[in-house]
């Protein structure tokens, strides 16, 4: 299928999160033995372990078709990054399908506070007879009394919030199971063993112990007696994103399978070209692509509201085989290095087994999907086709839709700030191709980006309004194209921008660009009825050492400065500390609002951008400023010609800058170079 715009945006960003943070550093965390905290963190912070949230509780609002494309995408990184944000999915889907609006703002606003939440089916001896489960849950009063032991338990140690499924009428097998919300905090809820696993390592997977857990009656989800539907039709949902999570594997197990046959040459040529090495990457290729339509056709029919329990149940199917057949191909075509840790093929494999057992087992699968074959096919021939109006769900009892849950805030100074960061746009260099007649650099269609140390200034904003909250805008100055790096600094969390465009400013030094710029903010500032608190500026590198641009507003506007910042950080009194670089090293300085903070290069990076931000940017209206706003005098825009004249040129003399010693011998030749050595006092 062919995915939208939107849709295409997600996959980028959250590939250049793969590509950029997860690949080169997994290998690392499972060498180490170490929980990949920080990188879950990035993921988070991006909305990651939202994906399936609806928008009405605080999330993105993904279609199923968006949530697994992602999944997919986060897979060919690393199956454990995977599994730890996709169980959040996993453990949702029951409340998605039988929960109350109450209890789905429960379930979200305790989810996206503590992350992660964990799906509780499996027990010792329950594992695909979900008819075995023996934890119990008992009705005392107004509460349930719950006890038993689950295993197994994706995000167990790490989730805040459960789903569980326990025996509400004990004799009556799967049809007297039942479906409840449990929080981690409550009492008698405790982690077991946690388990040590061949693959799939950077993922925690343990023992959930709920010993006389009571829990209100109103975290039962639907009704009693009918848990085991609901986590049928929540298996159903999930099978088609492990799918995803096995074309993920597949997908990267023959990308790295090509670099290296492209690589290691044997007789004489790369071993790509060998026909039997040809025939497994197309072989493998063929695999991924396959899989990945099925499960995004699996999908389509979820969010159709049709039938999908077959199409599902192939999905993850195949796409687990192939994962795993993809990976075996892929260690057998690197040969001895694709047994050996160093390189990524070995833990592909480990990875990819898991997939074929978890979420019910590709035998159960097989078995689901012969129950749906003898359904659809009678003995007079295939069924019609099922109706392309929505299939209905189980309804459950509606009460009012709550607002959208809001970030929670650290207040400090108890005032939200009011930030400006000044940007220039640069075009990506990693687009820009050379003439080959005229030797200058093309640059028609490059995208405008923004510059490497404005990107440490809004980070710089970014966090400060995190801190405390508040408002970040952005300002550039330049041709309409220079929109494209505002709706990248919107995508990073920037809350309005500006652009100053006017053909009367083109050519502009800078001298006069920071004078244009200054008399743009006292226009912003004037519209606004209030000064921006603090206003950043990165410190440009074509500026020089001095970086002129912020030191230039800082005394048009005849505000304090504090220049080369490299951290920032909000006082009690609202002031502003800075660690600054000096040439002794560092020291520190503050500054009251309002003032201008020139930024050197910092110790984080610009981050990811979210699924909401990512919308936000694509279809935010950009404010333009034009010379009929910002009136500055022509001599001030540079314009009126350099007062620098040129007297004279000339081109410096070649001079040689070495001897050949030729004619002798070795030794003659090291005597001759020492002695020479020696008369220039070099030894």
């Amino acid at each position: 299928m062919l995915f939208d715009n939107e849709t295409q945006e997600l996959l980028t960003m959250v590939r250049e999160f793969v590509d950029k943070e997860v690949i080169p550093t997994v290998g690392d965390y499972e060498k180490n033995n170490e929980f990949p905290e920080k990188l879950l963190d990035m993921a988070c912070d991006m909305g990651l372990n939202q994906l399936c949230v609806p928008a009405e509780y605080g999330g993105p609002g993904l279609t199923s078709v968006q949530v697994f494309a992602i999944a997919e995408e986060i897979a060919r990184g690393d199956i454990g990054i995977g599994t730890t944000l996709i169980t959040n999915a996993l453990a949702s889907y029951p409340v998605l399908i039988a929960g109350t609006d109450a209890q789905k703002k429960l379930w979200f606003d305790t989810m996206i506070e503590k992350k992660y939440a964990a799906f509780c089916l499996t027990e010792p001896n329950a594992g695909s007879d979900a008819g075995g489960v023996q934890t119990t849950a008992v009705e005392d009063g107004d509460e349930y009394v719950i006890n038993g032991t689950k295993c197994f338990i994706s995000n167990g140690p790490i989730a805040g919030i459960y789903t569980v499924l326990a025996s509400t009428r004990k004799k009556a097998g799967v049809m007297g199971l039942s479906a409840f919300i449990v929080e981690r905090d409550r009492p008698g809820v405790s982690i077991g063993k946690e388990e040590d696993k061949m693959g799939m390592r950077l993922s925690r997977t343990s023992e959930v112990i709920f010993d006389n857990v009571r829990i209100p009656k109103d975290h039962l989800l639907g009704k009693k007696n009918r848990g085991f539907k609901y986590i049928m039709e929540t298996l159903d949902h999930s099978r088609a994103g492990v799918g995803a999570f096995g074309v993920g594997i597949g997908q990267r197990a023959v990308e790295e399978a090509t670099k290296y046959a492209k690589q290691r040459k044997q007789f004489g040529q790369p071993v790509a070209n060998f026909q039997m090495v040809e025939e497994m990457l197309a072989d493998m290729e063929i695999q991924v692509q396959t899989g990945r339509q099925m499960y995004l056709h699996a999908a389509e029919l979820m969010d159709a509201g049709q039938p999908f329990t077959m199409e599902a149940a192939i999905a993850k199917t195949f796409g687990t085989d192939i994962g795993m057949k993809c990976a075996e191909n892929g260690v057998q075509v690197m040969g001895g290095y694709g047994y050996m840790k160093e390189y990524p093929m070995e833990k592909l494999m480990r990875d990819a087994k898991i997939l074929q057992i978890y979420e019910g087992t590709n035998q159960v699968q097989r078995t689901v999907i012969a129950g749906q074959v003898k359904k659809k096919y009678s003995d007079n021939g295939p069924k019609a086709a099922p109706s392309t109006a929505p299939t209905k769900r189980e309804e459950a009892p509606k009460t009012t839709a709550p607002a959208p849950v809001a970030a929670p805030k650290k207040v400090v100074t108890g005032k939200e700030l009011n930030l400006l960061v000044c940007i220039k746009q640069v075009p990506d260099t990693t687009q820009i191709k050379i003439d080959p007649v005229k030797h200058t650099l093309i640059r028609e269609g490059v995208p405008a980006i923004v510059s490497t140390f404005d990107t440490y200034a809004l980070e710089t904003a970014l966090r400060l309004k995190d801190q405390v909250g508040g408002k970040v805008t952005v300002l550039t100055m330049g041709i309409p194209k220079a929109k494209d790096a505002l709706r990248e600094c919107l995508a990073a969390g920037a809350d309005e921008a500006y652009l100053i465009t006017d053909r009367a400013f083109g050519g502009s030094d800078t001298l006069a660009t920071s004078k244009i710029i200054s008399t743009a903010i006292q226009v912003l500032e004037t519209r606004a009825g209030k000064a921006f608190d603090f206003i950043f500026c990165g410190k440009q590198a074509i500026d020089g050492d001095t970086g002129q641009v912020g030191p230039e507003i800082s005394q048009h506007l005849n505000r304090a400065l504090i220049s080369y910042a490299v951290e920032a950080t909000l006082q009690e009194d609202g002031s502003l500390k800075c660690k600054r670089e000096s040439d002794e090293g560092y020291d520190y300085y503050a500054a009251s609002a309002p003032c201008v903070i020139t930024v050197n290069k910092t110790a984080y990076d610009l981050r990811y951008p979210n699924f909401k931000s990512q919308r936000f940017a694509r279809t935010a209206e950009i404010g333009e400023l034009t010379s009929a706003e910002v009136v500055v005098a022509p001599e001030e825009r540079g314009l009126a010609g350099s007062p620098t004249k040129v007297l004279k040129t000339y081109t410096p003399r070649h001079e040689k800058n070495g001897m050949k010693i030729e004619g002798l011998d070795g030794k003659a030749a090291a005597d001759k170079l020492t002695g020479l050595l020696s008369d220039a006092g070099l030894l």
